[in-house]
């Protein structure tokens, strides 16, 4: 495919100033030059030329934690117990309406069965319409906390076995689970989180030493704190967390990955369907302790990617836009958002090629119809998506 978005504002995620009126030049699925919309030199005959004038080209979006074998909603859970077949083809319907939404990259951090994995290899071989997917497998958690369907284990050899078996089965990087336990399911005297730091440590040591990412869910006060500490490449949710965990983060280059639309979906639930109080005032209880930790964790430093939890919470697939408001309304100027989106998300999933437009680089892209540096709601406004440089919406 060789194409000429003619004529745009380019925001070329680095963090640099946007730039009017300019060129990109599109071939063989990678940006072949990028100049001054005066200064292209080619045929126009040749080429397909897109009209950029009064438009925004920025990077194609990443969603760092998306779970496509559920498709949010208030009963999300259950959903990742229907019958395979039913998850699996739901799941290339998800990962469709994602890539229509600007998100040309995805980390897919939990699915049973190994679904995710199948998905992120048909997408590698272009038999489904889908983002680049990155995708952990099945979850890993301790026996008798998290969910039902994740990977569980009890004594430390298992945990070593069920991360072995992960990345044997295709896994491009680790997801582990801290959690408290299930009801009936603490032991007398047991620790209120099981998978302790000790173990946590054993988990991050392994994936590092296979050459992997480990990303941890922590969505408590005692779980973040570990989680904080142990090295993680990045922690998911941290609603909880606190002024010594942040510290530690930036100290580890830990990200964040805050997945604030959990909650706000959550609440919008709570009064559509009339949640119980008790749910409720959980969801509340999640807004004011993320607002307070990703406001804390601006200010600490610490390095943040944005991830939706689409599907693994109530939030629903193809809202990225929704997220990035949220970082906005917790002190994010539109810019940083926008990094968190592309270059951060790049850096984290571990996409070098993708995440910034430069030349040389993977032509993955959004065109909007408005400025999202001066209204980060503008990402609602797609007016096309380019993966490897072919429209695919």
């Amino acid at each position: 495919m060789h194409l000429l978005v003619d004529d745009v504002q380019l925001w070329d995620g680095t963090g640099s100033p946007a730039q009017p009126k300019m060129s990109i030049e599109v071939r063989d699925g990678r940006i072949h030059w990028i100049g001054s919309a005066s200064q292209w030199q080619g045929n126009r005959a040749t080429v397909r030329v897109v009209d950029g004038r009064a438009r925004t080209l920025i990077p194609g979006l990443m969603d760092c934690h998306v779970h496509y074998s559920s498709p949010g909603g208030p009963e999300w859970i259950a959903r990742f117990t229907d019958p395979l077949p039913e998850i699996s083809m739901r799941a290339i319907e998800l990962a469709e309406t994602s890539l229509r939404s600007g998100v040309t990259t995805a980390r897919e951090v939990g699915a049973p069965n190994g679904i995710s994995i199948r998905l992120a290899r048909a997408a590698r071989a272009g038999e489904i319409r889908a983002p680049n997917i990155r995708a952990a497998g099945t979850w890993i958690a301790h026996q008798g906390t998290y969910v039902s369907f994740a990977r569980q284990f009890g004594e430390v050899d298992e945990l070593r076995n069920a991360i072995k078996t992960e990345l044997e089965a295709g896994a491009d990087l680790i997801k582990v689970a801290l959690a408290g336990w299930n009801e009936g399911a603490r032991p007398q005297d047991a620790p209120d989180i099981p998978f302790d730091k000790k173990l946590l440590a054993v988990a991050v040591e392994e994936a590092h030493k296979a050459g992997f990412k480990i990303a941890c869910h922590a969505n408590d006060p005692t779980s973040c704190q570990i989680a904080a500490h142990a090295g993680v490449d990045s922690l998911e949710h941290g609603m909880f967390l606190e002024a010594g965990d942040l510290e530690a983060m930036a100290k580890n280059k830990t990200c964040l990955v805050p997945t604030m639309s959990v909650w706000d979906a959550m609440l919008y639930y709570a009064r559509a369907v009339d949640w119980p109080e008790a749910r409720k005032k959980r969801a509340e209880d999640l807004r004011q302790g993320s607002r307070a930790a990703v406001t804390s964790a601006i200010k600490a430093g610490v390095r943040i990617a944005l991830g939706t939890d689409a599907g693994g919470g109530a939030a629903r697939h193809g809202r990225i836009a929704r997220e990035a408001e949220l970082m906005v309304e917790c002190g994010m100027e539109p810019r940083d958002a926008l990094i968190a989106a592309t270059s951060s998300a790049a850096s984290l999933i571990g996409e070098a090629e993708r995440g910034t437009i430069g030349e040389g680089k993977i032509a993955d892209l959004v065109l909007l119809d408005a400025n999202p540096l001066e209204s980060i709601g503008a990402l609602r406004l797609i007016a096309a998506v380019f993966q490897d440089g072919r429209r695919v919406a």
